[in-house]
Order: structure tokens, then sequence, then C-alpha cells
């Protein structure tokens, strides 16, 4: 039986990570290699910008998969300025009984992937060097959410733009990648107002939480 690389792997190589064992793999296989030059083919020019004191990203690379377009970003701790300028796991929507009811109307958890395992957090994950990140959110009733990755140095990462979400379990647009440099913070979601104020008086009551801490490699 032929074990494919998963869709992450793919991705990556597609827009110019090397990976030797995703290269023989696509050697031997013309389905993923299709899969690989399909995305490469819709990759666009990825826009430059400086780096300022808040979290630094890596430049959005649109990769089309399923009906969303997936962006990813590196996680880091803010840098000095400077002059020089500066995907996601493969995981099904899945539907939620009629009738299911969470606290507060939302349950949150933060998927990591890691050397290609997948791992669901619901209260802390730990988090290292080229973790992949992305926000699950499941509700039980339609409500205008956001989310994002607020580092303690007051650094913020959005990872879902404000909508109008469904009943049901949904997935951040979004996903993020941790680089070397050590970071800890939480990831926030709420409405786009209670997410304002927890950003700003670091109060949590009104937002749901997931705590992102560093582990030593």
């Amino acid at each position: 039986m032929t074990i494919h690389p998963n869709s992450l792997d793919l991705e990556a190589f597609a827009v110019g990570e090397t990976s030797a064992r995703v290269e023989e793999h696509l050697g031997a296989c013309d389905a993923c290699r299709t899969f690989v030059e399909r995305l490469g083919a819709a990759k666009p020019a990825a826009p430059r910008a400086p780096r300022s004191s808040g979290v630094r990203r890596v430049a959005g690379v649109v990769v089309p998969l399923a009906a969303a377009a997936l962006f990813f970003f590196v996680l880091r701790r803010p840098a000095p300025p400077e002059t020089a300028p500066a995907p996601a796991p493969s995981i099904a929507n899945e539907a939620r009984e009629p009738g299911t009811t969470f606290k507060g109307g939302i349950q949150v958890a933060v998927i990591r992937e890691r050397g290609g395992e997948q791992r669901r957090f619901v209260e802390a994950a730990g988090i290292r060097p080229d973790d992949r990140l992305r926000v699950e959110i499941a509700i039980d009733r339609e409500q205008v959410l956001v989310a994002g990755v607020l580092g303690d140095d007051g650094s913020w990462l959005e990872l879902m733009g404000a909508a109008t979400k469904s009943t049901g379990t949904h997935f951040s647009e979004r996903s993020a990648r941790v680089d070397a440099t050590p970071l800890r913070g939480i990831v926030l979601v709420g409405s786009p107002e209670a997410v304002a104020l927890a950003r700003t008086t670091r109060r949590f009551d009104d937002v749901r939480t997931v705590r992102l801490d560093w582990q030593a490699p």
C-alpha cells in the first residue's frame, strides 16, 4: 500500500519548501504530483512588507484546498526595527447534532500539527519551532466571531477575520507556523467587541481561550 505525504507537506513543497521524501514520492505518484503542480500554478506573487514591532508575518500564500484558501504565517516575538523587508491541516468540518449546546454557545480548540501528527488541545498547547496551528470553533447558534493569537508581549496575529458563522464546527481560514524564537501567548475567540476588549484589558471573561506555552526543542 502506498503511503502518501499529508496535505500540509504537499502544500509546503508546492510553495517552495524542500523535502527529499516528498520529492521522491512525487517521482512515483502521478496523483500527488498533479496535486502539487496544481497548487504551484495557483500561487500568486507574495507581497513584501516592512517588519514592524508586532508579529512578523510571512507573505500570505494562497493555496486552494477544498473550498477555502488557507494562509500561513510565522508566529514569533517582535524583532528590533530593521531596514530589510520582512497550509493547513486536513481536518474535515464536523456537523454537530441539532440541540447540542456548549457553555456560552462556543467551544474552542487548537489543532497542532507537529512532524505530520495532529493533536487537539482545549486548555493549553505546548509549541515548538515548525509547529503549525489552526483554531477549531464549534457553536450552537449563528454568531459573529473573530479569532487570533495574543502574545504575552502584546503582539496580535489574526487567524480568523470577523465573520458570521452558522451553527456547527468551523476552522480558522488561516493557520500559523511557529518559528525558532520562543513565544508564549493565548488564543482568543469571541465577538469582535469582546476580543478587542480582552486585548486591551487582558481580561478574558467574555472570550474563549487556549493557552500557548513554549516547549524547548
